[in-house]
């Protein structure tokens, strides 16, 4: 089946460590990152991926079909689309798979040392 064929070609994703630099958490002791996604979006898992190899603490809202959260997202953004993240450290709100990923990455990722270490 495809559902098996992309398993294995993604085999170990997620399983990454990158080293980062977390956002605090906000001021009520909330992670600063939160996440609108549902389990079935392979664009939501590639998210996931990343906020896992980064060890991002984050809020994971799902909002699948029925849901009161897909309706709570809609009433928010005039629209219903995930993944969708949230940054109360920096205010940004992203759509997009690829969009938050490069957020994530630049944002908190730190860059590999180009010293080499015997």
């Amino acid at each position: 089946s495809s559902t098996l064929a992309v398993t294995v070609s993604r085999w170990g994703a997620g399983g990454t460590y990158q080293y980062s630099n977390p956002p605090p958490r906000t001021v009520d002791g909330q992670p600063a990152l939160t996440l609108w996604a549902y389990e079935g979006s392979p664009y939501c898992k590639l998210v996931r991926e990343v906020l896992s190899a980064l060890e991002l603490e984050h809020v994971l809202v799902y909002a699948p079909r029925g849901s009161p959260n897909r309706q709570r997202l809609w009433q928010q953004m005039g629209r219903f689309q995930v993944p969708f993240l949230t940054d109360d450290d920096t205010g940004v709100a992203l759509f997009e798979s690829a969009a938050i990923i490069e957020y994530l990455q630049k944002q908190y990722g730190v860059a590999a040392s180009p010293v080499k270490f015997m």
